[in-house]
């Protein structure tokens, strides 16, 4: 008889089972046996936490083969997983979110919303970047170390002060206001705004200063 108890103790280490019910830190599951156990404990990896749906599958760990003290080291669902090539490693969940690191680099899906929070900064270094939206709002001081190059439209609302001004082809510059340019001076097809001769006077302006 004591044998028998050793023995069904001994087969009773490992098991398997379906999550009927999930928490964070216990899952219910429903094992091989058919026994119904809720007091399952979930153990998750340093710095990796999970919460598995309701029909994945659990593998469990008895203390001593009592079946009163589970502990769940794994569970996974073959509904929500992907094929991946030698090496990857991907992150993924049921609503279609992804974090695939595969040989061409890291992939990166989200259906709904992608936020990125830092306290401090964000470096971002590469060779060439490309941002495809619908629209790109930038609400902070922003500053252009390089060419820039706009193929398209530019509304300024505000100030726009540049250390030298060029306008080369199109139409006529409006400009609603005044304008102020010290040390400088405009030439339109030759003209000088400071150094011209008046026809309608005789007279010339600039040169006598």
């Amino acid at each position: 008889m004591m044998s028998e108890v050793l023995m069904n103790r001994i087969k009773n280490i490992f098991g398997t089972g379906l999550a009927t019910r999930v928490e964070t830190g216990i899952v219910q599951l429903k094992l091989a046996t058919g026994i119904l156990n809720d007091r399952i404990k979930r153990v998750h990896n340093y710095g990796f936490m999970s919460r598995p749906l309701p029909g994945a599958k659990g593998y469990t760990l008895f203390i001593g083969g009592d079946t009163s003290r589970g502990i769940a080291v794994c569970i996974e669902d073959e509904r929500h997983q992907m094929e991946l090539a030698p090496g990857d490693v991907a992150m993924l969940d049921d609503k279609g979110n992804l974090i695939h690191f595969h040989s061409g680099g890291i992939k990166v899906i989200t259906k709904q919303t992608f936020d990125l929070t830092a306290s401090k900064d964000v470096n971002i270094s590469c060779k060439n970047a490309t941002i495809d939206a619908t629209k790109t709002t930038i609400n902070s001081e922003t500053e252009i170390n390089g060419n820039t190059t706009i193929n398209g439209n530019a509304n300024i609302t505000g100030i726009c002060a540049v250390g030298g001004l060029a306008a080369i082809g199109g139409g006529a510059v409006p400009a609603t206001g005044g304008m102020t340019m010290t040390g400088g001076d405009i030439t339109a097809d030759g003209i000088s705004f400071k150094y011209h001769f008046h026809i309608e006077t005789g007279e010339q302006t600039g040169w006598a200063q």
